[in-house]
């Protein structure tokens, strides 16, 4: 069970290869998570400090993103309150 003080973040990379990391759900973090998200995919680049070293990661290396639990602010391309029929993976074509 995931506790509910820390935000999830895994950054799947093309290469098939997550990056994981949890950071603290502060109040500004919940109140600005849409419009830093936005920024993040919209800029060439994600930095993320972990365990005291910068990674850069360029986006057009990023398959995509999950953050869990999902973000209160939201931004306005983002399909709210949707239930999974089946898994599969990395968006592919679900068999029938």
């Amino acid at each position: 069970m995931q506790n509910p003080s820390e935000i999830t973040i895994s950054i799947h990379l093309l290469s098939g290869d997550p990056i994981v990391f949890k950071i603290e759900a502060n109040e500004d973090r919940q109140r600005n998570a849409g419009t830093r998200i936005e920024r993040s995919m919209n800029a060439n680049y994600i930095g993320v400090e972990l365990d005291g070293r910068l990674f850069i990661i360029p986006t057009n290396n990023i398959q995509k993103v999950e953050i869990s639990p999902a973000p209160t602010a939201m931004i306005s391309h983002v399909v709210k309150g949707a239930k999974s029929e089946a898994v599969c993976p990395a968006f592919a074509a679900c068999p029938n």
